[in-house]
């Protein structure tokens, strides 16, 4: 097979460390640099393309287990076998934070999508989330059996994807900190997992050998691809999401999900696959081996689907020996300082003529299912707010004065005179952040309907309250108010801590809504609270009465709790007055 005609070959390969190398990661910019952490205890940082250690960092005290860099690349950090995480300044190499708190191993690191925080998974089965500039951990995500092989934040950082040697994959929300959902069909260790780059799906590859897709708008399970000769080491989309690239220890395939389709294979012998990165056209792969760590090239213009050839596979082998008995790899230039990498040209990484298409057509996808099309995916930073502050009730008198120049909350300007341009301009600014906050309101209604959808309500009522979003609360009461049929003592212990919360609201809405469901849990319940009360469990031991009591005691503490509370109200005029003295009176008599 000639230099040019080949899809794939091995850029470079190099000993990287003393010892044996454990772990690996590529920059995520444009994959020139690459970490790597081994049994010597050191992470060393290289230019793709150059056999020459750029930097080498120390200060661990046992050996490299997990390697990665944020998104600017200014940092890289790195987990150990005793469980303790450094952080550290690539430029100034040094250790910026240390975090202590896993029990055993890191087995994975990733840094939110935006703001300084950083997930680890551990081989003791928790996720932390840690805040790097308090030098802090947050949160702590227990629920997995085995040890957290991946994770990966949502592309706008609100949830967080953990993947186990267990066989789960649990999407957890940051803001409750409790799991949205777990996905549980895999046969064995999931291995890696990845965000599709526009759509709300999530692939996950394993070691029972198979990649899955996930809509993240109904949990359902999109396709599961057929199984492969070993075990799926990593997965990365192209930046379109036009297709998956599936890497396992000796092959690369392309993949498609609706349905699940392969549409090219190679043999590629590359080991312990360990990073993917696609970038110009072309796949960047980094792989190790005892000491030694090699890099690979594969055009992805002469793969399916992206040389406009779409028809079934019939696989094709890249045949070539394993990396122990090196080929002649591609010439490559001399290595240059690391502000001019040496794949800053797509000329390293030759060949470097385009390959022509199979055929002049643009490249045709089944149509996917009508899943949401995710615009905010692409945010990379929080919403800015208004320049003229923070979004009150009064949003639109505020951006209308603003604008006319009547006040100045920036810097004491003076009054200016404003053209009507633009005060449409800065009008239309504040009307942006009333829609970005119905947009969120209703995000987190969607999540708690999908919740209520599978069947339980309980977690939906949990997942509801734990926005801690009055807003959410109030729409949720409103809705289980009309159906009394579902109601028991469990929803009630879970409904009146928040019922607590909307007695401070100054919204009169929230205290009306507040007021007819305590009205309804007085009367539908209280006559069985006074029984259970006045009649505790003696004597034989009944499960059922005894967790019956604990109830009917937990929902009187409460609701004397609230009683003593809503008397500052009782003053209030009009319905709402009215509503708050019914609520005192009914009070009295469950008493």
């Amino acid at each position: 097979m000639t230099f040019q005609s080949k899809r794939a070959w091995r850029l470079q390969e190099f000993a990287a460390h003393g010892g044996n190398v454990n772990c690996l990661a590529l920059g995520p910019k444009k994959a020139r640099l690459m970490a790597t952490g081994g049994e010597d205890r050191k992470v060393n940082l290289w230019t793709i393309g150059s056999p020459t250690v750029t930097l080498s960092l120390s200060g661990h005290t046992s050996g490299i287990d997990c390697v990665g860099f944020d998104e600017s690349e200014e940092h890289v950090v790195a987990g150990s076998a005793s469980g303790t995480i450094k952080l550290w300044n690539i430029d100034k190499a040094q250790v910026v934070r240390t975090l202590s708190g896993h029990k055993a191993n890191i087995s994975a690191l990733a840094f939110h999508t935006y703001g300084k925080f950083l997930a680890s998974g551990s081989l003791d089965t928790n996720v932390r989330l840690w805040d790097t500039r308090r030098q802090g951990c947050i949160c702590t995500y227990k629920g997995h059996g085995g040890r957290i092989n991946c994770l990966k934040f949502s592309p706008d950082g609100k949830w967080i994807v953990t993947g186990s040697e267990d066989g789960t994959v649990k999407m957890w929300d940051l803001g409750t900190s409790k799991v949205i959902q777990e996905f549980k069909q895999h046969d064995a260790g999931v291995s890696c997992l990845e965000f599709h780059p526009c759509e709300f799906l999530l692939a996950t590859g394993s070691s029972d050998k198979t990649v899955k897709f996930w809509d993240l708008e109904t949990f359902d399970l999109v396709s599961t691809t057929s199984s492969e000769a070993k075990p799926i080491k990593k997965i990365v989309y192209d930046p379109k999401g036009d297709a998956l690239f599936s890497g396992a220890e000796d092959s690369l395939r392309v993949y498609g999900w609706e349905p699940a389709r392969v549409y090219d294979s190679l043999c590629i012998f590359w080991g312990k696959v360990a990073d993917m990165s696609v970038q110009s056209n072309q796949l960047i792969g980094a792989s190790f081996q005892h000491t030694n760590v090699a890099v690979w090239v594969v055009d992805i213009g002469k793969l399916k689907p992206f040389n406009g050839d779409v028809t079934p596979l019939v696989e094709t082998s890249e045949t070539g020996p394993p990396p122990s008995a090196p080929t002649q790899a591609p010439s490559i230039r001399p290595s240059v300082p690391r502000s001019q990498p040496a794949l800053s040209q797509p000329a390293i990484l030759q060949p470097t003529q385009p390959s022509q298409p199979a055929r002049q057509e643009p490249l045709k996808r089944t149509p996917p299912k009508q899943r949401k099309n995710l615009q905010h995916w692409e945010q990379k930073g929080p919403t800015q707010e208004p320049r003229y502050g923070p979004l009150s009730q009064n949003a639109e008198v505020n951006v209308a004065a603003n604008a006319l120049g009547k006040i100045s909350l920036l810097d004491n300007q003076p009054e200016q005179t404003v053209t009507e341009s633009d005060f449409l301009k800065t009008a239309a600014g504040g009307h942006r952040g009333i829609r970005d906050n119905l947009e969120a309101r209703l995000r987190n209604l969607q999540y708690v309907r999908t919740v209520w959808s599978k069947g339980d309500l309980k977690q939906a009522l949990e997942v509801a309250i734990g926005l801690n979003e009055q807003g959410i609360t109030v729409d949720i009461l409103q809705v289980i108010q009309s159906r009394p049929a579902i109601w028991d003592l469990h929803i009630c212990t879970i409904v009146l801590p928040a019922l607590r919360t909307l007695f401070h609201s100054k919204h009169e809405n929230h205290l009306f809504v507040a007021c007819s469901t305590l009205k309804h849990i007085i009367r539908s319940f209280g006559q069985l609270i006074k029984d259970n009360m006045n009649a505790p469990p003696v004597g034989n031991i009944d499960i059922t009465r005894e967790e019956r009591y604990k109830k009917c005691h937990l929902c009187h503490q409460q609701i004397a709790n609230i009683s003593r509370e809503i008397t500052r109200h009782s003053s209030a005029q009009g319905k709402l007055g009215s509503a708050i003295r019914e609520i005192i009176k009914l009070s009295e008599s469950f008493y």
